[in-house]
């Protein structure tokens, strides 16, 4: 779908173990698909993952690409996102950098419990910075105390919603 005035582009971060669970219950980013879905069908919100890269795409340059087009970020941290190169090397400074000059949201949703206060990222270069952030400087959509893994699953589906209420914020009221 090609991003219109009336769908924020949303890039969804995640690692992709945070996925793979036998138990759907803990496929954090079905689970949060499953809430931005109805939004992204009748478009109000143009909704991105990693999912979304077509067979014989350039897949670094698709995410790349979205990056830097994305009104808004929903980070799914957990120690396997903390732990990623890829995400530290290649997602993070752009999007920090982005919400620093541009404004651009940056939504944490705590998965399970993890040092998201102890671990400093760098950008706009992953090594050198100049500038460091820990994410825990953005109000999450839940506290680090109170991960998703630790809630119950109708706790878990009133934090989804309260995200999809609060990307559904981005988009622009018609006249």
């Amino acid at each position: 779908m090609v991003e219109t005035d009336h769908s924020p582009k949303i890039f969804i971060c995640y690692a992709r173990k945070d996925n793979e669970s036998s138990d759907p219950n803990k496929r954090w980013l079905d689970r949060l698909l499953e809430h931005l879905g109805p939004f992204d069908s009748q478009q109000d919100l143009d909704i991105w993952s990693d999912q979304k890269i077509e067979m014989g795409s350039t897949w670094n340059r698709d995410i790349q690409t979205t990056l830097q087009n994305a009104k808004a970020a929903v980070l799914l941290v957990s120690p396997s996102f903390l732990n990623s190169a890829y995400i530290r090397n290649n997602e993070l400074p752009i999007l920090l950098q982005r919400a620093k000059e541009q404004g651009v949201l940056i939504v944490p949703i705590i998965l399970r419990p993890c040092v998201l206060d102890r671990v400093i990222f760098k950008y706009p270069d992953p090594q050198n910075g100049p500038h460091t952030l820990s994410l825990a400087s953005f109000q999450g959509a839940n506290s680090p105390n109170q991960p998703l893994n630790t809630l119950s699953e109708a706790q878990q589906d009133k934090l989804l919603v309260s995200v999809a209420n609060r990307l559904l914020g981005l988009v622009p009221v018609n006249p």
